[in-house]
């Protein structure tokens, strides 16, 4: 089963500029930093951006607001459609959720 992932870059951009606009600099800074490195691979991109996205949402916790943390789990749904696990199976099933998000 393939399914394309989809461009969430323009999403990833907003909700972090949402997140500086909140309150969040530094944590919004270092997730920008890590997400628009360079990188040598997709597959390394989707891991890092991944990642980065996990700590941030790790970081604010409770005090980040819905809305750009629903942006951030879409943009996080996509990275994990191109890992080879059961994470595959769970972003396949909650990627409907963000479907709107992504447009």
């Amino acid at each position: 089963m393939s399914a394309k992932i989809r461009d969430y870059t323009p999403l990833l951009k907003e909700a972090i500029a949402e997140a500086r606009a909140a309150g969040f600099g530094a944590a919004a800074n270092e997730l920008e930093s890590a997400a628009f490195a360079a990188f040598t691979t997709s597959s390394e991109m989707l891991q890092e951006h991944g990642l980065a996205i996990q700590r941030f949402l790790k970081v604010t916790r409770k005090s980040l607001p819905y809305s750009i943390k629903a942006k951030l789990k879409a943009c996080l749904t996509e990275t994990e459609l191109a890992r080879p696990s059961w994470r595959r199976l769970m972003a396949l099933l909650h990627r409907g959720r963000y479907a709107q998000l992504l447009k």
